[in-house]
Parts: C-alpha cells; sequence; structure tokens
C-alpha cells in the first residue's frame, strides 16, 4: 500500500524540477536572442562602418576638385553616420556584458542581484535603439518582458517586493563603461573628417530607417 505522503511527496519533486527546467530554457531563449541581436548590431556597424570609408574617400575628393557643396554633404553624412555608429556600437557593447552576467546564473535563487541590473540596461539599450535599428528594438523588448517575468517571480518566491529602475547604479556603472569603449573604439576606426568640415557634424541624434 503507498501511503498518501509519498505520492504527494513526488508530485511536489516533479513539481520542483518542472520549475526549475522551464527556469533554465528560460535563460537559454534569452541569451540566445541576446546573441542574436548584438550580431545584428555588429553586421550594421560593420556596414556603416564601410559606408563611412566610402563617404570619407568621396569627400576627400570633392575638396581636392574645390568642390566645397559636395564636400560639405560627404562630410554631413559622415557625421551622422559616426552619430550611428557610436549609439549601435554601446550598445552591442552593452549587450555582450548582460550576456556574460547572465551566463552566470545558474541557480534560480541568484537571479535578484544579476537580473534586475540586467533588465535596466537592456531598457536604455532598447530606448536607444527605437526608431535607429527598429527590429533590434523591438526584439530587445520582448528579452525585457521575459526578463521581468523571471525578476518578478524570484520576487514572489522570495517575498520580496519587485521593483525594476532604469537609474540602478550597476546598470548606469556598465553603460557608461560601453560608452567610454565605444568612444575609444571609434576613434581607432572610424576615419576623421576633413580638418575643414570637421564642424559640420551635428549634435543631434542620427536616425536610422
Amino acid at each position: 500500500m503507498r501511503l498518501p505522503w509519498k505520492r504527494s511527496g513526488v508530485e511536489i519533486g516533479e513539481r520542483v524540477v518542472v520549475e526549475r527546467v522551464s527556469y533554465q530554457d528560460r535563460m537559454v531563449d534569452i541569451l540566445t536572442q541576446l546573441k542574436i541581436q548584438s550580431e545584428k548590431l555588429n553586421r550594421t556597424s560593420e556596414r556603416l562602418k564601410q559606408r563611412a570609408r566610402e563617404l570619407f574617400e568621396q569627400c576627400v575628393k570633392a575638396e581636392q576638385e574645390r568642390d566645397t557643396a559636395r564636400a560639405t554633404v560627404y562630410a554631413n553624412e559622415i557625421a551622422q553616420l559616426r552619430k550611428m555608429m557610436r549609439t549601435i556600437l554601446k550598445s552591442q557593447l552593452s549587450l555582450d556584458k548582460v550576456i556574460l552576467r547572465l551566463e552566470t546564473v545558474k541557480e534560480f535563487g541568484d537571479v535578484m542581484h544579476v537580473l534586475q541590473p540586467a533588465t535596466s540596461i537592456i531598457k536604455q539599450v532598447q530606448s536607444e535603439l527605437t526608431g535607429l535599428v527598429p527590429e533590434v528594438a523591438y526584439n530587445l523588448r520582448k528579452v525585457d518582458e521575459m526578463l521581468e517575468g523571471i525578476v518578478i517571480e524570484a520576487g514572489n518566491v522570495a517575498g520580496a517586493s519587485v521593483y525594476v529602475s532604469v537609474n540602478d547604479s550597476e546598470a548606469q556603472k556598465v553603460l557608461e563603461e560601453a560608452a567610454e569603449i565605444a568612444a575609444q573604439r571609434m576613434k581607432n576606426s572610424f576615419p576623421d573628417l576633413p580638418e575643414s568640415y570637421r564642424q559640420v557634424e551635428p549634435h543631434n541624434e542620427a536616425r536610422m530607417d
């Protein structure tokens, strides 16, 4: 005769295993999506870099031909590309940092201190890419929803209230580090405008259709 408590115990044990697998599966999905979006940003930045090189050559050629009007047009296009590139590169670096952190989360109980900053970073990146790289921004919004679901679930299990803030200090630190690295890489890899046209670089954010 099987005792009722044994049957109940098995059911509870099975339920725990199912929940744990479900969490792990969700984390795999999230990491996969983040890596896909990071690669999309990388491909976009490479296209922009190539386009900037082509425009730079055209700008130099126009300047040599004393065609100031045409050179100015090229210089403005390069300036727009530089701003787009900075945002995209910063976003890619931020996502890569999030990926590294999420890969360290092995157990459901560890998620709170890692996922809350991660959601803050993804919210900020998604906001900056909206209208610039719409497909990536849309996919990041979906990833953010998945992460928030896990954070809220973890908070309920722990009996703690959950509030995800984009002002999270750890998230801001990651974003600032990404911005610094992006600026340095831009300096090393992006061609400078001809000196006489550097003042044309706009202060408004460029957008990519």
